[in-house]
């Protein structure tokens, strides 16, 4: 009985399956955004690592929590959460995509976190570095663009007046910026390590 009394004060803390939704869009338009930058960094690759190198480490934790926020909602779905199944999942491609995605999305951020901490410049890391991004930007590029219009329509509705509120949209917001700011502390702090392995 506390359990579930807990467990019903925290959903209506956080905005339960409605929260979710809402914290995994906003992670999504931050790293839209920095996605975007490292684009740039890519094409310019030979001027601009470390820049490439920065934006990289900005990315983890907002990955992480965008990882964590989708993995939440899928488990609940999943184990039979209502609020979840009501939701309903991703239609089947999109579904069979994830694995995918996240896999890739893991090979190519941990080769480039152990390329910066070895101090590798090239071999079997960068290789697969770079087959990482490719398979990743393939993947991604679906991803993006199934959701895209989603995220846009909810963002443009963020402040409509006849939208509903949903609890937790500050704790939302402070982990949203929170991730950003850890990135930007973790570049930082490694500022040095990242300029040393500059060719």
């Amino acid at each position: 009985m506390i359990a579930t009394r807990t467990r019903s004060q925290s959903r209506l803390r956080s905005g339960g399956a409605e929260g979710n939704e809402r914290l995994t869009i906003a992670t999504a338009a931050v790293l839209t955004a920095l996605l975007a930058a490292v684009g740039v960094t890519i094409v310019h690759m030979h001027g601009l690592v470390i820049e490439h190198m920065v934006i990289g480490l900005i990315l983890l934790p907002p990955v992480a929590v965008k990882l964590a926020s989708t993995g939440y909602r899928a488990v609940r779905y999943y184990t039979g959460s209502r609020a979840y199944t009501a939701k309903g999942a991703p239609v089947l491609p999109l579904r069979l995509l994830a694995p995918v995605l996240i896999a890739a999305t893991l090979a190519v951020f941990t080769s480039g976190v152990l390329l910066l901490a070895l101090g590798r410049k090239g071999g079997t890391l960068l290789e697969i570095h770079k087959l990482g991004f490719i398979v990743w930007g393939v993947v991604f590029a679906v991803h993006f663009l199934a959701y895209a219009g989603r995220v846009a329509r909810s963002l443009l509705g963020a402040r409509a007046v006849d939208r509903p509120a949903v609890a937790g949209g500050g704790l939302r917001g402070m982990l949203v910026a929170s991730a950003v700011g850890a990135g930007v502390a973790l570049a930082l702090a490694v500022l040095p390590a990242i300029q040393s392995w500059q060719p």
